[in-house]
């Protein structure tokens, strides 16, 4: 990955332009609102926050991830490492490329002279609400079937990709309000890959075990999904039993 490096997705790029944030420097110094008080860690921080830009006659909404020495390491980058939020963008796009439904992001950058800093903005999810708040709403196996089927379908997709979400928690799935079947992952920042069937099994437990209220049937609709699109091979009572060991091990004092 460059040292430095700024990118706009072409589709906004008139738009960034027009509103004098085409630059690394520019977004950097924008005023946002703060969506919650800012990370510190890793040596560093990281902030998130929302900001509007005039689009049509209307308005769009973007998020804005900022950090600065906040990185993580890999086998290529064993020292110091490469910022968080530059990870999670070459996930949205591995993951984009595979099929797999997460963020727009609309612009990305880096700049190391010195501190390391890293800028991500991704388009708000207009239309969109998290499974807590879909759950809430919508009743009834007519349009539940149809959407927790294809969370199961999207969360196969995502184990096909070779990639595990890592903290699959109800706010990190966001369901579309006017498509039962449409919906989308955020928050890929502690996404890894996976090499084997039971690597996956995490994404599922963790989705059950957070997500109140699900009955025996609608977990079996997950499933059933899951089965449809995961590279390995199960069959409904196999997975529902290794789900549930691993959510019975949970209970155990001293795991998560």
């Amino acid at each position: 990955m460059k040292s430095n490096f700024f990118l706009v997705n072409p589709p906004w790029l008139s738009v960034f332009q027009a509103n004098n944030l085409d630059t690394f420097s520019a977004l950097w110094a924008l005023d946002i609102q703060l969506v919650d008080e800012p990370n510190r860690a890793r040596g560093g921080w990281s902030e998130v926050g929302t900001f509007s830009l005039p689009v049509g006659g209307g308005e769009q909404q973007f998020y804005l991830k900022r950090q600065e020495n906040f990185n993580c390491r890999s086998l290529s980058h064993p020292w110091r490492g490469v910022p968080v939020a530059l990870r999670e963008w070459l996930t949205i796009r591995n993951l984009s490329n595979r099929g797999v439904h997460t963020l727009d992001v609309a612009a990305c950058g880096r700049q190391s002279r010195g501190d390391d800093r890293a800028v991500l903005v991704t388009e708000s999810l207009d239309h969109y609400c998290d499974m807590d708040q879909w759950l809430e709403e919508h009743h009834g196996a007519d349009v539940r079937y149809p959407g927790l089927t294809a969370l199961g379908r999207e969360i196969g997709r995502l184990h096909a990709a070779g990639m595990k979400h890592g903290c699959l928690y109800p706010k990190h799935v966001y369901f579309s309000t006017q498509d039962a079947n449409t919906l989308r992952f955020i928050d890929l920042e502690k996404c890894k890959r996976i090499f084997t069937r039971e690597s996956g099994l995490r994404d599922l437990d963790t989705l059950v075990r957070h997500t109140s209220g699900l009955t025996a049937d609608e977990r079996q609709w997950i499933y059933a999904g899951y089965i449809e699109t995961c590279p390995h091979r199960w069959t409904a009572s196999a997975l529902e039993q290794a789900v549930a060991a691993r959510v019975a091990s949970k209970r155990v004092p001293g795991h998560d």
